[in-house]
């Protein structure tokens, strides 16, 4: 893969000691785990129509981060062991001389002449080396996720059978999260959306092991809350749908791309291919996407969506014809084990292809060494759409000022105020401690979701969140899809003079109320962190909070913003 702002390399082969990767260049501050990475690689290895070896390898990332460096151990080198040495030996006992149709085999033994032997091509070429890819990736992701963009993919179709597709089933979720459509797609065998379409799928692929056969298929991949801006028209090299296409392409047994309704585009008129552009309320937005969300080599701010084309695997257990390159006689193909459809698992890699892609591009358009240079610098780009801000969301520890400050700075900007926990006390007819103690945080949570959602939908305001609003990714979709987050932070000790006795009533704050503020902050000091911008209240009055939330909102407004929208 070509990146810019990113730098990812792997080494390994499929049979070898493990699988290496460096990625370098992701900004410091970023979250990561390595749960996550592992989540993503079990994805990988799961599909109907897998083979044996998704049976031996389990596959987990042992990490480094200075920079991001994996190591990922095939179990499967104890079977290996003797023929896949480093160390000086005499030939392999059964060296492979009759390459596959289809594979790296033939190309790559005449490349390097190497036609003794075809193991050292056809183990590098393996698609083994996209657990790789796809560890790396988990890190790109993160950092996509941070800032609110979630790339998924589901199966479109296998062979000849069709699947329903995300605009059919789950046209709300393709819009807004990628990343749960993906999860969706998880829950059956195949990675169709729906159960009967999977029925469909697995009957293809059956029919295909009844012949001996292989199957190819078509996987959509989607990004969402991708902001207008990434990449660029101004050179060949550096426009989007390019740089997609590119990396798609390098996913073993990829064939073809599609951006957006690309093929049909080219049987239809052009009214009926663009997307128009409307105003809806105070933003622009589109009435379709056939575009795929890129336009001149330029992200418009629609989803991306693109369709990646998969050629049946290589090995076919019924072998086609081939050569054998000693004897040069005619004899059938070399049969490594292998899968009938790899389908489904190659959708988390087309996944891990557009994360890295998208985040190098989202570096390149926008810098930062650090996650607290880079939010600020996308929200412009987020925001660069609307016409007016939009609703402005306070977050940030109790005690940190968001309602008092809150309700200054709406008078400033001229806005109403909303109080997100009078809201759900409204609602409950409860006191927020009344509510934790009778009915428990899960509803309580479940209750400011609510809340949230409803402010969303109300007339632009400044709304100050309650503390716990930050734990739940559908809550900073709404927030950033609806206007402004600023956060407020203090430390733990002014937090806590300015909550007083107050402290005492907090159902977090129980017992050793410094104690449990430090917990409460430790598991979400880094949610905090995702607001737009983050003003440090320290030693600030409440007016000169407000005064500096207005600066902060000016330096975000966007191009399209009318005199005075902003006081």
């Amino acid at each position: 893969m070509s990146l810019r702002r990113l730098r990812a390399l792997t080494a390994g082969e499929s049979h070898g000691p493990a699988l290496l990767g460096i990625l370098e260049g992701l900004p410091a501050g970023l979250p990561l785990t390595a749960a996550l990475i592992d989540r993503d690689l079990a994805r990988r290895q799961k599909g109907y129509g897998r083979g044996g070896r998704m049976r031996i390898e389990q596959d987990a990332a042992e990490t480094l981060g200075s920079p991001l460096g994996l190591l990922i151990r095939n179990r499967d080198w104890d079977n290996w062991t003797e023929r896949m040495s480093a160390a000086p030996g005499g030939p392999d006992p059964r060296p492979v001389q009759v390459p596959r149709p289809g594979h790296t085999d033939l190309a790559g033994a005449l490349k390097y002449g190497r036609i003794a032997d075809l193991r050292d091509i056809l183990e590098r070429a393996s698609a083994r080396e996209t657990a790789m890819r796809v560890g790396l990736a988990a890190a790109a992701r993160a950092l996509l996720r941070e800032v609110g963009i979630q790339v998924g993919s589901y199966v479109r179709s296998i062979g000849t059978a069709e699947a329903e597709s995300a605009a059919d089933v789950a046209p709300a979720i393709a819009r807004e999260d990628a990343e749960a459509l993906a999860l969706r797609a998880d829950e059956t065998e195949t990675r169709a959306l729906t159960a009967a379409g999977s029925d469909r799928l697995v009957a293809a692929i059956q029919e295909a092991q009844r012949r001996r056969d292989t199957l190819g298929g078509v996987i959509e991949v989607i990004a969402t809350g991708v902001p207008p801006g990434l990449g660029s028209h101004v050179q060949a090299d550096r426009k989007l749908d390019g740089r997609l296409g590119s990396a798609l392409l390098s996913i073993q047994a990829i064939k073809a791309v599609e951006i957006g309704d690309g093929i049909r585009g080219g049987r239809a008129y052009g009214s009926e291919t663009h997307d128009p552009i409307v105003l809806s309320g105070d933003r622009l937005a589109r009435t379709s996407n056939h575009a795929g969300g890129i336009e001149g080599g330029i992200t418009n701010g629609e989803p991306v969506v693109l369709r990646a084309v998969m050629k049946p695997i290589s090995t076919v257990p019924a072998a086609l014809p081939s050569v054998h390159l000693g004897s040069l006689e005619l004899v059938p193909a070399h049969v490594e084990r292998s899968d009938t459809c790899a389908v489904p698992a190659a959708g988390v890699v087309t996944e891990a292809a557009v994360s890295l892609t998208l985040a190098d591009a989202l570096l390149e358009a926008l810098g930062g060494d650090t996650m607290d240079a880079l939010r600020p610098a996308f929200a412009k780009l987020r925001l660069a759409p609307r016409t007016r801000p939009g609703h402005v969301w306070l977050v940030g520890p109790m005690g940190a000022g968001k309602t008092e400050a809150g309700r200054r700075l709406a008078m400033l900007l001229g806005l109403p105020f909303v109080d997100l926990d009078a809201v759900v006390e409204e609602r409950a007819g409860a006191s927020v401690a009344e509510v934790f103690r009778s009915q428990g945080e899960p509803r309580f949570r479940a209750l400011e979701a609510e809340a949230v959602g409803s402010a969303a939908k109300g007339p632009a305001a400044v709304v100050a969140t309650g503390g716990g609003v930050v734990l739940g990714d559908p809550a900073w979709r709404t927030m950033r899809s609806s206007g402004v987050v600023l956060g407020l932070t203090a430390s733990k000790e002014t937090l806590l003079a300015r909550l007083g006795t107050e402290a005492a009533r907090r159902p977090l704050l129980t017992g050793d109320a410094g104690a449990a503020l430090e917990a409460v902050l430790r598991e979400r000091r880094h949610l905090y962190r995702r607001a737009d911008l983050t003003l440090d209240t320290e030693g600030l009055g409440l007016d000169a909070v407000a005064g500096a939330l207005v600066g902060l909102l000016r330096s975000l407004q966007g191009p399209l913003v009318r005199p005075g929208a902003v006081p």
